[in-house]
């Protein structure tokens, strides 16, 4: 909710401070998927409410297992730009509700699953599961090319190179054991999801310096 009346909030105080004269629409692709946004300001100062998303299923099959994973971009952005020179290049901040996730489900089939190294039998694990997400809110800071709302023009390109500042990954798993395995083996079983956790606190540690996600994207805008 505190992420959402931010967004608000920002875009509301521009465009009582604006005024605007101008509005557009844009369509773009690029790093944080495919994209629709709007536009309202002047040649010099312009405000942005865009989605963008994105979404691929896969399967992995490797010694660690066979697992299917979800891989999910997804942003809503508050953005304002300021036009230095009145023309093209503009620099942008702004906020990121931040919905980027990855997730990963074990799939039954013969073989062992690895956790943190040590391999379980797909018999004696019931499910598992992992996911990786990171900060809701995240502040971006960028350059960019093309004014949606430029008066000499109704056609336009359009185009944002930036970083959005999202955080280290926050990475959880869980697994539970198979009832027969639970049962005979109670130990094995309470070492196994042990074995997931530890693995997923490596996963963060591994990844901790990726706390950027680089910003390229490229579009098509229209002015009413």
């Amino acid at each position: 909710m505190k992420i959402r009346l931010g967004m608000l909030a920002l875009c509301a105080s521009f465009a009582t401070a604006v005024q605007a004269e101008g509005l557009g629409v844009y369509i773009n692709g690029g790093t944080t998927g495919f994209g629709l946004g709007l536009a309202t300001g002047t040649d010099t100062l312009t405000g942005r409410l865009s989605f963008d998303t994105w979404k691929r299923t896969f399967t992995q099959n490797d010694s660690n297992g066979s697992y299917t994973g979800d891989l999910k971009l997804q942003n809503l952005s508050a953005l304002v730009d300021w036009y230095p020179f009145a023309g093209t290049f503009r620099t942008t901040f702004g906020l990121v509700a931040n919905g980027n996730k990855a997730t990963l489900k074990a799939n039954a089939v013969s073989g062992t699953y690895t956790f943190d190294g040590t391999p379980y039998d797909v018999n004696d694990v019931g499910s598992f599961s992992a996911e990786m997400k990171f900060n809701s809110t995240a502040p971006y800071l960028g350059v960019g090319w093309g004014n949606p709302v430029a008066k000499d023009k109704t056609w336009g390109f359009v185009m944002d190179l930036g970083v959005m500042f999202q955080g280290a990954p926050k990475v959880t798993a869980t697994a539970t054991c198979s009832a027969s395995y639970a049962t005979n083996f109670p130990a094995d079983c309470a070492q196994m999801q042990s074995d997931v956790a530890a693995g997923a606190t490596q996963l963060e540690e591994d990844l901790k310096d990726y706390k950027y996600y680089p910003v390229v994207s490229v579009g098509l805008s229209y002015r009413f």
